[in-house]
Formats: structure tokens, sequence, C-alpha cells
């Protein structure tokens, strides 16, 4: 039976997975998960969600990447993650996984926002716990290496009796400095240097996550950039091959396939929500996209 209003993925839902028990690689509470690898945990895809089906984070993610691959979408941009990858992602981020290869694993951090209160966070965790974060770094060996020593050790702090919550929160401020560094370091480093157009592309998707539910003319972003719908029609094809509105109705299709897979709302509140004139014009919009019916994509999930 589907959830009333549940659109997210959150900890307090992976608790009440039935997943095997494999106490050596994971500690899940509500408010915190860590996994030191996939491995061990034969019913991996409950416990990361189902592959192909969208969510939002309500819980933010540090992710590295030991082997193998993963696609993913996020924030509506296809990525592949390889090993020696870090991803940061804060809560509210969009994300679809496409794929995993049979031989990746991975190491995973998980923490409601609300575990840091008594930290005074700045830097790159004041920007994470803001909700305005996602951060992927290509890792040196030694960078990964320390990474993991950081890991470890908050696996062992976890484990303390009582929880030993100041010395938690301590250990995951520790590994953002650490992130943070390392996120300087390659900036320091002689890098390809992003064009004006790569520069505005990023700012428009942005736009198109935040705004793309209510503002369906283009007009509206070319004037939040300050350019015309003209230059900003153009910039887009010439960056991503795609037009504006494809961008539009991608990120109108992703909330529409997160409602009605993670809600018992009916069709006609869902086609109210998502700001469209009446449900008929909905569904039309939603087969166009997705080549099913409303009905018939909710049936299938």
């Amino acid at each position: 039976m589907m959830q009333k209003g549940i659109q997210n993925l959150a900890l307090k839902q992976v608790l009440g997975f039935p997943l095997q028990d494999c106490r050596d690689y994971r500690f899940i509470r509500e408010e915190l998960g860590l996994v030191r690898s996939i491995r061990g945990i034969q019913d991996v895809k409950d416990f990361i969600s189902i592959i192909g089906q969208p969510y939002r984070l309500t819980e933010g993610r540090v992710v590295c990447i030991r082997s193998g691959q993963i696609r993913l979408r996020v924030n509506l941009i296809e990525r592949v993650l390889c090993a020696g990858q870090l991803v940061v992602a804060s809560s509210g981020t969009l994300f679809e996984v496409v794929e995993i290869s049979s031989d990746c694993d991975f190491c995973m951090l998980a923490f409601a926002n609300r575990l840091m209160e008594e930290e005074r966070p700045v830097g790159l965790l004041k920007t994470y716990l803001q909700g305005r974060l996602f951060l992927s770094l290509v890792l040196t060996a030694e960078e990964e290496e320390r990474l993991q020593k950081i890991f470890v050790l908050l696996w062992e702090v976890l484990h303390d009796e009582p929880f030993a919550r100041e010395t938690v929160t301590g250990v995951i401020s520790v590994l953002f400095h650490q992130i943070d560094y390392f996120r300087k370091q390659g900036l320091s480093e002689e890098q390809p240097k992003r064009t004006r157009q790569e520069e505005v592309f990023e700012h428009f998707i942005d736009l198109i996550n935040r705004y793309a539910l209510s503002e369906r003319n283009v007009s509206f972003y070319a004037g939040r950039l300050f350019l015309s719908p003209r230059y900003l029609s153009t910039l887009v094809r010439q960056v991503s091959h795609r037009t504006v509105m494809d961008w539009v109705n991608e990120a109108v299709v992703q909330e529409a396939r997160l409602l009605l897979r993670h809600t018992d709302k009916p069709v006609y509140q869902i086609a109210d929500e998502l700001h469209f004139p009446n449900p008929s014009f909905f569904c039309r919009f939603f087969r166009r996209m997705t080549g099913k019916t409303p009905y018939g994509y909710r049936k299938e999930q």
C-alpha cells in the first residue's frame, strides 16, 4: 500500500525495510546511518531504494565509491560515479538511481540536519545544512585512504555505550573540514576553465529545479538570468542539445512520477498541484513524456 504524503526517502523509512540483519556493515538510527560497505548486504537494492524510481532525500548523503560505478540522475542531470569519487549531497536533493554495476561497493553516511544543531557549522558543512550542496570530487589514493580512516573512526564511535552524541558530531565536523580541504586543493590545481555558457547553464538548471512546477515560460528564466529569451534558448540548446522547455517538462514529469509513486493522491489532485489547467491536460502531457498514462504508471509501480 502506498504511503500518504510520502515523497521522500528518510532514514526512518529505511529502518522499516525488511532488510537482512547485517550489523557488521551498517549502523542505522532515526537521525543517522552509516554503511561501511554494501558487499555484505545481500538486499542492497532495497537498501538504496528501487532502481529507476526518483526520490527526494530527507537526510543528506556523503558517499565514497570504492569500486565499480553507479549511474544516476541528480536534480535532472545524469552522472556516472566511479571508484575513487566522493559525493556530498544536501537534504532535498532529487535522486534517481539508473544502474549499479555488479562490482560496485561504497561507504555512505546519512544524517539529519538536527543532529548537528549544537555545532557551529562553517564552510562546507554550513552550506550542506542550508540545503544548497551537491559536490562531486575525484580523490587521489591518499585522500581516499584518509577519508576511510575517518569513516572507521566514526564507525567505532557510533558503537560507544551510551551513545556519544557530541563525539559523533565532532567527527562529522572533522569529515566535512577534510572534504573542504580536498575541494580547495583541487581548485588550486590547474583545471580546464568553465566557459561563460557553461556557468549560465548551471544557473539555469538550478532555476529549473526550483521553479519549473510553477514557471513554464522561457521569459521567466531569461529574466532571472538577465538574458533575452532568444539568447537563453540558443545557449541552452548549444550546451545541452535540448530546449529550455525540454528541461522544464522533464522537471515537471519527474515531480509527477514522485507523486504517483509515493502518494495515493488522486490524479486530479496531482494535476492541480502541478498547475495543470485540468486532469485531462495533465494525462496527455504525462503520456507524451513517458508513454504511459498516470493510472498505468501508478498501477505498474
